[in-house]
């Protein structure tokens, strides 16, 4: 019997994360969000499974997640950078708790959103082995991520992308 595929969407309820449900439906998985706020009316699909919580909060986090995954997309963090600590802790610890949750039982992907801004004023085309200088706490939490979770994958194998998009609108 095959197993049924499964998606944990940490920032299911935004413009991106709505999308990849939608896609993800209609390929017959069963779709989990996770998100601060309720989706807007014209984003909710009635066949998500939608979870309340902050991935910067561990203990809420460990409470929320119980099951184990197929494939878990990061793509959750506070919008409003202004506010340096919820920056911060939502896109760096919130990374590092998914992860933690993650370790022991590895989903077959673990896709984390980064962003270009993690480059800093580098030129583009960047290169994969130029270093980055992000100038933001913005772009300094992103990169802490990437940087943890390609240390998890040499370390432990754990099943890690990171995909920096540009000017992603929604």
């Amino acid at each position: 019997m095959k197993k049924n595929k499964n998606i944990l969407i940490v920032g299911g309820t935004g413009f991106i994360g709505y999308h990849l449900a939608k896609t993800s439906l209609k390929k017959g998985w069963s779709v989990t969000s996770i998100s601060t706020k309720f989706p807007k009316k014209n984003r909710y699909l009635p066949k998500v499974k939608y979870m309340f919580c902050d991935i910067a909060k561990k203990r809420s986090l460990k409470r929320s997640i119980k099951k184990s995954y197929t494939y878990v997309v990061n793509l959750g963090g506070y919008v409003d950078h202004s506010n340096k600590k919820k920056t911060y802790d939502s896109h760096y610890e919130g990374c590092r708790n998914l992860t933690g949750i993650f370790l022991d039982k590895p989903p077959k992907a673990f896709v984390q959103m980064g962003s270009s801004v993690e480059y800093g004023n580098l030129k583009s085309p960047q290169k994969e082995n130029g270093k980055c200088n992000p100038q933001s706490i913005y772009g300094k939490s992103k990169l802490k991520a990437s940087n943890h979770l390609i240390n998890l994958f040499k370390k432990k194998n754990f099943p890690s992308t990171i995909l920096r998009l540009y000017l992603a609108y929604g």
